[in-house]
């Protein structure tokens, strides 16, 4: 019995020493969004980009080189900064003068294709043209395309350089994908979900999403692919952080007004509103009431208070999108990272690391960044661990995990778990 054990624990060790042999790391492409591109605090620099999530794994993995679209920092936009944190927080951007692209001009496909701000279905349409910073013309509705994707057409031929297809011609042996993000984070920012304004209408999520997986299946037959969901955007700081209520002097508790009546317990205010609070915007008796956004006469404007219904709404949209990433993932094949579950988990009981306890918490909590809604250089290293932990558990490679120490001690983080407690709205 003894020799049959041993038998299968040898063919057990040869069998996974195949699976892993057939996870090729060579050329490691993302596809993303700002999550994928190691956008923070406000703003795309070098700081934050070479700890983007696929940065760090390309590390993992072992490459030697992994070309990202850098820029000089402070960045574009300049990164914000943490000032003052009494008698409250003081960011302000990290400079006056943009950054600029550092390596715009290597010859071939970026390895990180994350652009900030692109939905699902702008992978598939959208291109860039480096081109015009090149001639000093900013575009801020295309200049992250510029800097991300640079060619108008695939070098050498008539195709359009949208990122899928770059990322096609970049002939990865190896993906990952995460999208979806900003076809729901804009509710979530504007405070107002509306359907084909602030979040991408379902059947048109199911087709770009389809027709991305799809595309990159039938051009790509053998290249390992690993998908990423949608985390909670109504739990991220910039939506959790102010709350819907302040306290007089004597210690009563009095909810904020907005246009359409007082704030309950259920209710948000977004870090947009910090600012209109401490004008007096919201409190009682002044005269003042905190926007709570929407089609005003014809026209979308973005409000400060999200309502609880409107929370669940936009809950429930996400549930939906993460149900067809599970769906066309399955279809071609590929795992997928449930950040949506990581995410709400931490939220719920922190995430525990040497000790200290993190939390989605804003300035105090370490994993995300000045601007309440990306993560930190220690977000994006907590998610790359995730990453790597699927990765192994799916394709049975041996990758090994970050190492997080850095990240905790400071030495490569901006907000910190040490910071000392913080008040966004009037006391």
């Amino acid at each position: 019995m003894k020799k049959v054990n041993s038998l299968l624990a040898l063919l057990a060790l040869g069998v996974a020493a195949v699976a892993s042999a057939q996870v090729d790391f060579t050329r490691y492409v993302a596809l993303g969004d700002s999550l994928t591109a190691g956008y923070a605090s406000g703003g795309l620099a070098k700081f934050y980009q070479e700890h983007s999530y696929p940065a760090i794994l390309a590390r993992q993995f072992g490459l030697a080189t992994f070309q990202q679209p850098l820029v000089s920092d402070p960045g574009i936009a300049p990164v914000l900064k943490l000032m003052a944190l009494a008698p409250a927080p003081v960011l302000a951007p990290s400079g006056t003068t943009p950054g600029q692209p550092i390596n715009a001009t290597y010859q071939g496909i970026y390895n990180n294709l994350g652009i900030p701000g692109s939905k699902t279905g702008d992978l598939l349409t959208k291109t860039g043209d480096i081109t015009k910073l090149q001639r000093g013309q900013i575009d801020p509705s295309t200049i992250m395309y510029d800097i991300v994707l640079r060619f108008p057409k695939i070098p050498g031929t008539n195709v359009d350089g949208t990122a899928v297809a770059q990322a096609i011609a970049a002939k990865p042996t190896f993906m990952t994908v995460w999208i979806g993000n900003n076809d729901v984070l804009g509710a979530a920012l504007a405070a107002v979900p509306i359907d084909g304004v602030t979040m991408t209408p379902v059947a048109t999520f199911q087709q770009q999403y389809h027709t991305l997986l799809a595309t990159l299946r039938a051009q790509l037959p053998n290249t390992k692919i690993v998908v990423a969901n949608i985390p909670n955007v109504t739990s991220i700081p910039f939506v959790t952080t102010v709350k819907p209520y302040v306290f007089t002097s004597q210690g009563q508790k009095i909810y904020l007004q907005a246009d359409s009546g007082p704030l309950t317990d259920g209710d948000y205010v977004t870090l947009q509103g910090a600012s209109l609070i401490a004008q007096g915007y919201g409190i009682p008796g002044t005269g003042k009431l905190l926007p709570d956004g929407g089609i005003v006469n014809g026209q979308f404007v973005p409000g400060v208070v999200l309502r609880a219904a409107e929370a669940a709404a936009i809950n429930a949209r996400i549930a939906q999108l993460n149900g067809i990433i599970a769906q066309e993932a399955a279809a071609v094949g590929a795992p997928v990272l449930d950040v949506n579950s990581i995410f709400n988990d931490i939220v719920a009981h922190g995430y525990m690391l040497g000790g200290i306890k993190l939390t989605a918490s804003f300035l105090t909590g370490g994993i995300f960044s000045y601007d309440g809604v990306h993560p930190q250089r220690l977000g994006y290293a907590l998610v790359a661990n995730e990453f790597v932990k699927l990765i192994n558990s799916a394709f049975g490679a041996r990758v090994p995990q970050v190492n997080l120490q850095k990240y905790l001690e400071g030495t490569e983080t901006t907000t910190t778990v040490m910071a000392s407690q913080v008040q966004m709205a009037p006391g």
